[in-house]
């Protein structure tokens, strides 16, 4: 690095009184390991649910699918932030000497760990306009005014992902010395770390409730079986895991002794990927629960055809509607489109 980075290294406060809390890197790998296999067995999982049942590419689909790619780069950008976290903690302990290349390494970290950022955010936006575009078809028959409080969301969602991508780019007063040397430790700077980990935890619960709120709305009215609206309740209610979970991070990362703090990298990392984990396996899950849902249609029909084959006596008028049939009595049509029968809609 030159004479230059010698000097520039006494700009940066080590806080040799207070190191690092000492997580293994060993541990950081397992988890991210193991919530990368975990994920990529669900959507793979989900993949092949799709293949089965031939459903056409649609945006629920798109959104689905770029959800766990930010989230399989995410996790690469965390391992290459590793090393170069790591050598700077043992000189930061004491472990070892200052090196040449400390402040480059010190700007790596900061690069990764933004560009993990931006991918964290962007993962946890496509789950949220991919249970969206989930429930878009609905619309099609509805009142116009859920129409618009559907666009109203999908914009809060686009827009709070934005704020929060802008607060993490700017959280510190000089690019250059952030990116290039790893300078980023004023107490203002800290104060802008603090603030942007909350904030994006506070517009990340709302656009999770928000997306929650509207199938609520437009299903509790419906003439549905008690199951199906159970179902539907629970797919979309799934949202409280993601809340839960994000809840986790920032309460695990940003507090100690119950006040703000300035979260450690490490933790961070280990409550970021568990997030984003969960929320691209819950952006999965209406795929299974359509699945589930045809093969118990599936077993009524032929519980129904045996029972023809028994009483052929019977008038066809006479037998019971099927849950299936059930689902198209709404003079709306609201039904017919929750029906996993219909074509864009169901995962």
């Amino acid at each position: 690095m030159g004479n230059d980075s010698s000097d520039n290294i006494e700009k940066v406060e080590w806080s040799a009184d207070q190191p690092p809390v000492a997580i293994s890197r060993a541990l950081v790998e397992r988890v991210n390991v193991a919530m990368l296999v975990l994920t990529s067995l669900v959507f793979v999982s989900r993949i092949a649910v799709q293949i089965t049942k031939r459903k056409a590419f649609d945006a629920q689909e798109f959104f689905c699918c770029l959800s766990y790619i930010c989230f399989v780069a995410m996790v690469v950008m965390y391992f290459m932030e590793l090393d170069p976290l790591y050598r700077l903690e043992d000189v930061q302990r004491g472990a070892s000497p200052p090196y040449p290349e400390i402040l480059h390494d010190a700007g790596m970290v900061y690069q990764w760990l933004t560009s993990a950022q931006m991918l964290f955010y962007t993962s946890l936006l496509s789950v949220k306009i991919s249970l969206l575009a989930l429930y878009r078809r609905l619309l099609n028959t509805a009142m116009p005014m859920y129409t618009v409080m559907w666009w109203v969301i999908l914009a809060f969602c686009i827009l709070s992902s934005i704020g929060s991508a802008l607060s993490t780019i700017f959280v510190c007063n000089d690019h250059s010395a952030r990116y290039k040397e790893g300078i980023c430790n004023k107490p203002d700077e800290q104060r802008r770390v603090v603030s942007n980990l909350w904030y994006a935890y506070a517009v990340d619960v709302a656009t999770d409730l928000a997306v929650m709120f509207l199938p609520f709305c437009m299903t509790w009215n419906l003439r549905l079986p008690r199951k199906q609206k159970l179902g539907i309740f629970v797919i979309f209610g799934s949202g409280w895991i993601c809340i839960l979970f994000a809840t986790l991070r920032v309460v695990q990362t940003g507090v100690k002794d119950g006040v703000p703090k300035v979260p450690d990298s490490k933790w961070l990392i280990i409550w970021t990927v568990i997030e984003t984990s969960m929320a691209v396996i819950i952006g999965c899950a209406p795929a299974f629960a359509a699945l589930r849902r045809r093969t118990e249609i599936h077993n009524v029909e032929r519980s129904m055809g045996s029972y023809q084959m028994k009483s052929a006596g019977i008038h066809i008028d006479s037998q019971p509607k099927s849950e299936a049939d059930m689902l198209r009595t709404d003079r709306h049509g609201s039904e017919e489109a929750l029906d996993p029968y219909t074509p864009g809609l169901a995962c």
